[in-house]
């Protein structure tokens, strides 16, 4: 079973195509049983009517007969932490394996989750990402973060996908030192074993921290590139290109290093 982890707050339209293009992810290509999915939303603190909103929402997809999935509907006020929201998610999962999913990122190709979830069972295999496109485009947004001497970067980040990059770093899946958070499923046990999402890391990096930490264990991280999703990049939160957010995301590439100094500017996959 997948419990499927989706931090939110008042976004109540972007969620409801978040869980849909999610089921639609874990349909099967091949006519095979599609994955049993459970839903946990994580909400920090949403309005009244956006709340309200949320629940119904979760009851009707819990009652949908035909392609529906249990919602469970985490409401708990407090300052924006992707971290605390997502190991909360986690504490109540009861799937062997998590996905955590930005609201603002949608799945639209049956056999998705299928593909990821083979990876991710893997004895070897730490955390599974997936290759996302910009929304309306096919335009690369992440695949694969690269840790370079200057903090993690994704070297394919605007790339159109219809053609071939880094002697095809854009095609099948390979194995990279970290994926992104907006969408990264592992084993339960295995986050677990890693310690969860670093909630030190409120905003920013926390998902390369997660990925580090699996690394250092033993295990490989991987991006699947077969399948794409879209992302509505930072649709609930804002940018973290200036003012404030600039300075913060310093201090916490700063925080990622401190824990983790001998991976300071060194990637075994990217010579």
């Amino acid at each position: 079973a997948l419990s499927v982890v989706i931090p939110s707050k008042d976004q109540p339209q972007a969620l409801e195509a978040c869980i849909e293009g999610c089921l639609q992810g874990a349909r099967s290509r091949n006519g095979r049983q599609p994955l049993s999915v459970e839903i946990i939303l994580v909400d920090n603190g949403s309005t009244r009517e956006n709340r309200e909103r949320i629940e119904t929402m979760a009851h009707r997809l819990s009652c949908r007969k035909r392609d529906g999935c249990p919602v469970r509907y985490l409401y708990q006020p407090m300052e924006f932490n992707f971290s605390r929201m997502c190991n909360l998610g986690a504490a109540v999962a009861g799937g062997r394996l998590l996905l955590f999913l930005n609201d603002d990122v949608t799945l639209s190709q049956a056999g998705t989750l299928e593909e990821m979830a083979a990876l991710a069972v893997r004895e070897g295999t730490g955390a599974v990402g997936l290759k996302l496109y910009y929304p309306d485009c096919a335009r690369i947004q992440h695949g694969g973060i690269v840790n370079l001497s200057s903090g993690p970067v994704d070297p394919l980040r605007f790339c159109p996908d219809e053609v071939w990059h880094y002697y095809g770093a854009n095609r099948g899946n390979r194995n990279v030192l970290a994926v992104t958070g907006a969408c990264l499923m592992t084993e339960r046990e295995k986050f677990r074993e890693a310690g969860g999402f670093s909630e030190e890391l409120r905003v920013a990096f926390n998902d390369v921290e997660l990925c580090f930490r699996l690394y250092e264990a033993g295990y490989r991280n991987v991006c699947v590139n077969e399948f794409h999703g879209c992302h509505h990049e930072s649709l609930s939160r804002g940018d973290d290109g200036s003012g404030e957010n600039l300075k913060r995301l310093g201090r916490e590439r700063e925080r990622l290093y401190a824990c983790h100094p001998a991976l300071a500017g060194e990637d075994p996959y990217y010579p």
